[in-house]
């Protein structure tokens, strides 16, 4: 609406129908304190730049301090949000009130007021009150007060932007020329951008094949898809239909081409069971999804910032571009079509997100149409619907494929849980591993590995087979089952480590003295002197010795007592191992169980952190641990 003295003045000078005759307008005045209506007036007023003076001015109150210092960066904040650097003056004007310094300013340099309507929670109605009122009523030049449009959700959404605006980083339009030219050119499908593909795919098929998580990581550094990923995004905030056709089809052949190679690649894993680094592909989620928008937004605001490049790197590494599609190629060699769809999926949800998260970041980035420009507008609005539909429909088919993934799961879980519990209830075995399954036609063939301390029969397998098909058949998962049975038999010893370590004090054999020999008294053989011839004269008798006793000792019989052998039993509830010698690594003669009667021998020794005791029991004679041994 047009009000004000000069309104009158026009209307009164004007023709016979009282219209206004305008002498000319060549310089307007924007009275701004960074509101969003006075953005909105700014913004349909650039077209008028070059033929129309327009000069945004913010009126500082000369009692208030660092007022001039807040207008000029109000003002240069609101010109990078309008892109209207190089075509809006502004400038910064002290005044006692904001209503005095607006007239003032227009009366002697413009030839209209164009002021933002007050609105209520908004900066205008804070700074400027019932200002525009007061300007109506004061002004000598005409005065239009702008409103955005009053669109209910529109406006709701105008505001919040608005007022995020500041909290939010944003280009100049400098900046954004040097992005989009970098961004452009990145996009242009060239040889170097067909060879770096290629390889990228070679060494990514290799990696998955050796299961190799750093070879796939690698491949991902090498790969150049982001680029023309986003540049799909920012032309779609754009509304540029060439750029979006360059960008698209760079996309495309790169995708046809790391197909054709992982194909090729593929020759060969043939008839190869597939990897975890493979089947981690052909399952997305929606998590994969979310890791697709936020490596979006990312490669987005760090293409667009050239000191910000450095985070390439980890957003090519966190996209995972390459590997999909080169699974997809091995997949489609390999006769896994499943599978291939699963990748070929994953692929299509990453390029989805992040087309559609680096439109998101380029808008908050100041990227966009300018008003005139209403056929690219158009386009942005069309490719911008696009865009969100096959988010959502992404978003669907990711849901889905999550429940029957989840369905099939949860169906190996309970056939695994049945083949643990009948093979304990029929066949007396344990599963060594989850069984190996096959559907086809309704078929479920299973290949079993158990583990048995003794050998099965073909009935016990044939009787296993019934009641696993039994099982199953009742809970409607499958109508028949074909099972191939593959046991290892085990011995099953007592455990190594006993649970207390007490050693058993022995006893010792010991002699009772027996009677001390006392001395007897034996006789004696004295010799008797023999007769000798001499001369004499006569016959003199002499003296005869004869035999006298002596005491001798005699040694009398004692008895001998006899050592008592000692026993003792075991003691450990589950028997002990017979060993030939002391140690834990010695052979096993044969198991003693428990109240067994073993016979103590002198032998005992230490080895392994145990107390050993040589024992005869059965006619062996071994060593066994002290611990388990009750002296009787």
């Amino acid at each position: 609406m047009c009000r004000g003295g000069a309104a009158g003045r026009y209307r009164k000078s004007g023709g016979k129908n009282g219209r206004i005759v305008h002498p000319g307008l060549h310089h307007l005045i924007v009275p701004t304190s960074g509101g969003p209506n006075t953005a909105h007036a700014l913004t349909f007023l650039l077209p008028l730049t070059p033929k129309v003076k327009v000069t945004a001015v913010y009126i500082a109150p000369d009692y208030l301090e660092n007022e001039k210092a807040l207008g000029q960066a109000r003002l240069r904040h609101l010109m990078q949000y309008v892109d209207g650097v190089d075509h809006i003056e502004t400038e910064v004007v002290t005044a006692p009130t904001v209503t005095a310094g607006i007239t003032e300013y227009a009366r002697e340099r413009g030839d209209m007021v164009i002021i933002g309507a007050s609105q209520e929670s908004s900066i205008d109605k804070i700074l400027f009150g019932d200002i525009p009122a007061a300007v109506v009523r004061q002004s000598h030049k005409p005065v239009v007060i702008v409103r955005q449009p009053r669109s209910r959700w529109g406006n709701w959404w105008d505001n919040l932007a608005w007022r995020l605006r500041q909290y939010l980083p944003r280009m100049d339009i400098k900046a954004r020329t040097e992005a989009y030219t970098r961004i452009r050119r990145g996009a242009r499908p060239d040889l170097d951008f067909y060879m770096l593909i290629s390889l990228a795919t070679i060494i990514a098929a290799l990696g998955l094949i050796v299961n190799s998580p750093a070879v796939v990581i690698g491949a991902m550094l090498v790969a150049p898809l982001m680029s023309p990923m986003v540049g799909t995004g920012l032309a779609v905030v754009l509304g540029d239909t060439r750029f979006i056709r360059l960008s698209l089809g760079a996309v495309v052949r790169g995708m046809f081409l790391s197909i054709l190679v992982g194909a090729a690649a593929g020759l060969l894993n043939i008839n190869q069971p597939a990897t975890s680094e493979l089947l981690a592909r052909t399952q997305p989620t929606l998590i994969d999804l979310a890791i697709a928008l936020f490596s979006g937004l990312a490669g987005a605001y760090a293409l667009s910032r050239s000191d910000a490049a450095g985070a390439l790197p980890g957003v090519a590494i966190a996209a995972a571009l390459v590997p999909p599609l080169a699974t997809v190629g091995i997949s489609l060699t390999a006769g896994r079509f499943g599978e291939a769809f699963g990748a070929m999926l994953l692929f299509t949800a990453n390029f989805v997100a992040i087309s559609s998260a680096t439109a998101l970041m380029f808008l908050i980035l100041g990227f966009r149409p300018t008003t005139t420009q209403k056929a690219r507008r158009a386009v942005q609005a069309r490719s911008g619907q696009v865009a969100i539909i096959s988010l959502a429909l992404v978003a669907a088919l990711i849901l889905g494929f999550t429940y029957t993934l989840a369905q099939e799961q949860a169906r190996e879980t309970r056939i695994t849980d049945v083949v643990e519990e009948k093979l304990a209830e029929v066949a007396g075995a344990t599963l060594n591993e989850p069984p190996k399954t096959t559907f086809a036609d309704g078929l479920l063939t299973l290949d079993i590995t158990a583990r048995s301390t003794h050998p099965l029969s073909h009935q016990v397998v044939e009787d296993l087979q019934t009641a696993i098909g039994a099982t199953l058949r009742d809970e409607g998962i499958l109508e028949s089952v074909a099972l191939t049975l593959e046991v290892i038999e085990v011995t099953v010893l007592d455990p190594e480590v006993p649970p207390t370590l007490t050693p058993t004090p022995l006893p010792t054999l010991t002699f009772a003295p027996g009677p001390t020999p006392t001395p007897t008294e034996t006789p004696t053989l004295t010799p008797l002197p023999q007769p000798t011839s001499t001369e004499t004269a006569t016959l003199e008798p002499t003296a005869t010795l004869t035999l006298t006793p002596t005491e001798t000792a005699t040694a009398v019989p004692s008895t001998t007592p006899t050592a008592t052998p000692k026993t003792a039993v075991i003691t450990y509830p589950f028997g002990t191992n017979l060993r030939t010698a002391p140690g834990l690594d010695r052979a096993v003669l044969t198991v003693l169980p428990v109240n067994t009667v073993v016979v103590l021998l002198d032998g005992i020794a230490s080895a392994d952190g145990f107390v050993w005791q040589e024992v005869l029991v059965d006619g062996q004679i071994g060593w066994l641990s002290a611990a388990f041994l009750l002296e009787r």
